[in-house]
Order: C-alpha cells, then sequence, then structure tokens
C-alpha cells in the first residue's frame, strides 16, 4: 500500500477514534455524571481506552491490512504491542488534561488538543513496531 493511502487511512479512522472518543467523555460527564475534576479525569482515561480498542481493530483490517495478520497468542501480543504504542500517547493525554482542566479548559477542546498532540507519534509507532511493515515497501 501506498504511504500516502496509509496516512489517510489512518487519518479516516484517527477521526473515527476521536470520535468515539469525544462521544464517551460526552456521554460519561453528561449522562452519567462524571462532574467532579476526578470523574473527568476517570471518563477520559475510560474513553481513551474504548478508542484504543476501536482503533486497534479497524487500523489491523483497514489501515494496516496488506501487513500479515496475526492470529491467536500473536494477536494478543500484537493487541498488547498497540497499547503500550499508545501507552505513552495515553499518558501524555492523561497529564495533559488534568493541567489543563486545572486551568478551566473546557473539556471537549482539552480532548480534542491531546489527540492532536499524540497523533503522530501514533502513526509512527503502529507502522514500526505495532504493525512492523518493512522499510522496503512502497513509501
Amino acid at each position: 500500500m501506498r504511504f500516502t493511502n496509509r496516512v489517510k487511512r489512518f487519518f479516516i479512522i484517527g477521526l473515527s477514534a476521536a470520535f468515539v472518543n469525544l462521544a464517551f467523555m460526552v456521554l460519561f460527564v453528561e449522562v452519567f455524571g462524571f462532574k467532579t475534576y476526578f470523574l473527568k479525569n476517570l471518563a477520559n482515561i475510560l474513553s481513551i481506552e474504548i478508542s484504543i480498542i476501536y482503533n486497534f481493530i479497524l487500523s489491523r483490517a483497514w489501515t494496516w491490512k496488506d501487513v500479515p495478520q496475526k492470529k491467536g497468542m500473536n494477536l494478543i501480543k500484537q493487541c498488547g504491542s498497540f497499547h503500550l504504542a499508545n501507552f505513552a500517547g495515553m499518558g501524555v493525554r492523561a497529564i495533559m488534561f488534568a493541567v489543563l482542566e486545572r486551568l478551566g479548559v473546557f473539556y471537549v477542546l482539552n480532548v480534542v488538543l491531546g489527540i492532536v498532540v499524540v497523533a503522530t507519534m501514533s502513526f509512527i509507532l503502529y507502522d514500526r513496531i505495532v504493525f512492523k511493515r518493512m522499510m522496503d515497501d512502497q513509501p
């Protein structure tokens, strides 16, 4: 797959994962009443995890569908490595969210800013570590 097509697919899935993240954040805060400082931060982490699982499923099936598909225990390891790749981004987003929440940034804007900050890092980690696209593949 051409690099530009992969980036476009990453972007599309990333946008849809961001929507999933925001939708769950709003659901937790507005519907389930996670309105305190602690509960908003918990809602943020739960929303991130839900969007990570969603993102892994679609990334594997569409963005990196041309790399060998893992099965069984290797699939579980790949999912684990996807989570590890997201762990740094999740940490950055959690810290960033807490700081911006303290500064009074509206929580939806706060989530969007966090997503934007980790997007480039995530692509590189997914491409080289999680799905292990070979360097000599079509750029």
